[in-house]
């Protein structure tokens, strides 16, 4: 029995040696993934006195180092993979790289090519040989590699921000529908290129192209649903949507994108209960919670609208939109010092933390990208409500300057105009007032309280002329 019991612990040995070895390896990925670096190496380096020869270390070991910009290091184990594996095209690749992070292009060039020799569908061999022949200034070399890289993977593009502007893609995508004028992914990803360039009905265009050429194209629908959404043109949006959902009838963001169309047709109880359905498929979304909670709020359901807002807070803690309107909830409540809290929190949060309260974008690839170097609009709704409450605690230095920052980072944001607008009006500095509220109304013109506030203004000036007539006669 004793020997039995040996025998079942030797055999399981190996067994457990290589869990142990994969369990560290992934490990050491994740780390490299989330750029910690140094522990990536670390960990990689065990595996390595482990196993010497093997390639997925050695590939690992030398992405590492040129990410630390230890080129030597990084040539040294792709030289070293190769070596194991003389068909690793991956290892040419990363030695490409080297090459070209020293200037040497025609040696990165070479590299790149013959990698894509020894696996002709390696997408980033088709990306990184594009970014040399860029550099290179071989532009109709780079369309044609960048190209390729399409025909194998359409989504790949994820990657070529870093590399290529607008006009580059461009010539990209017209270069691949002159090849292959039936290409549906060229055409949608085109579209992605006029929106992000505020080519609003270019950007329709292409992507009806696209879902004409390839009806069951989902991501074409869906950027069509956005673009019409973002052109106020609700019912074809609806109709976009509606259409994505027939190929995915479980697609949370486009059920969040719905959402979002119903509430800006006033549509509110249609907008919950899609809102609702789009949490029920992915409970964990943040952005979710906030537009259920601005649907419900508007129903006058303040309470489960605060649980919402406090439900997206636990699972993003610097969720702006959420801050900014909870925040909102508060200062109404008469808590003005939480809702000061809440709004300085708003205001701490990375540019890119917080979205739109359309905040199901899907805009794939350079919607997304391009978009989050923006600043979100809802830090200048943070800053004027901030000034709103600040004003209400008699710091009017303090709100204004709350509404100039909010003016700074969106000028045509007419409600800040009208608020720094009363800052000047119970100054006394009339001129100034009126100058503001008449930005507001170009703005807003549908805008009834600055209407109101300017002809107060206006009255005030008049009564001064007569005033100064007056006695000017006397």
């Amino acid at each position: 029995m004793a020997s039995s019991v040996g025998n079942v612990a030797d055999s399981t040995e190996p067994t457990k040696r290589m869990l142990s070895f994969q369990g560290l390896a992934e490990l050491a990925h994740r780390e490299y993934q989330s750029g910690d670096f140094e522990a990536a190496e670390r960990h990689c380096m065990q595996l390595w006195r482990q196993e010497p020869d093997n390639t997925g270390v050695l590939l690992l070991l030398s992405s590492i180092h040129f990410q630390c910009r230890r080129l030597d290091r990084s040539a040294h184990f792709s030289t070293l993979a190769i070596k194991q594996n003389p068909m690793l095209a991956e290892a040419y690749s990363n030695l490409g790289n080297v090459y070209k992070e020293r200037g040497q292009l025609q040696e990165a060039i070479e590299h790149y090519r013959h990698a894509l020799r020894l696996k002709p569908d390696f997408i980033d061999g088709y990306i990184n040989l594009a970014a040399a022949l860029v550099a290179a200034g071989d532009m109709e070399g780079a369309v044609q590699a960048y190209v390729s890289a399409l025909q194998y993977n359409p989504v790949t593009h994820a990657v070529t921000k870093k590399h290529f502007s607008f006009q580059w893609l461009n010539a990209c995508y017209l270069k691949a529908i002159e090849t292959q004028p039936n290409f549906a992914v060229a055409w949608s990803n085109l579209g992605c290129v006029f929106n992000a360039q505020g080519e609003i009905w270019l950007a329709i265009h292409h992507f009806e192209k696209a879902v004409t050429l390839d009806p069951n194209f989902l991501d074409a629908y869906i950027n069509l649903g956005n673009v019409l959404k973002e052109a106020r043109i609700f019912d074809r949006a609806v109709a976009g949507y509606l259409r994505a959902l027939s190929l995915s009838p479980n697609h949370a963001v486009v059920h969040g994108n719905l959402a979002c169309v119903y509430y800006e047709q006033g549509l509110i109880d249609l907008a919950i209960d899609t809102y609702r359905r789009a949490i029920e498929l992915q409970p964990h979304f943040p952005d979710a919670y906030c537009n259920l909670a601005n649907a419900l709020k508007e129903k006058g359901n303040v309470s489960e609208a605060e649980e919402c807002y406090n439900t997206a807070l636990r699972l993003c803690p610097t969720h702006a939109d959420s801050l900014n309107n909870l925040a909102n909830i508060k200062r109404e409540q008469g808590n003005i010092e939480e809702a000061v809290q809440l709004y300085r929190k708003a205001l701490e949060c990375p540019a890119a933390a917080g979205q739109t309260s359309g905040a199901f974008s899907t805009f794939t690839f350079l919607f997304n990208t391009f978009s989050c170097f923006r600043i979100s609009p809802t830090f200048a709704d943070a800053y004027s409500n901030m000034g709103n409450t600040l004003k209400e605690m008699q710091d009017v230095q303090g709100a204004l300057q709350c509404y100039t920052r909010a003016i700074q980072i969106n000028p045509a944001f007419a409600d800040a105009h009208s608020n720094l607008a009363s800052i000047h009006k119970d100054s006394g500095n009339i001129p100034e007032a009126i100058a503001s509220y008449r930005t507001a109304l170009k703005l807003k013109p549908d805008f009834p309280d600055a209407y109101c506030n300017l002809a107060h203004c206006l009255q005030v000036i008049l009564a001064s002329c007569f005033h100064f007539l007056f006695y000017s006669e006397l």
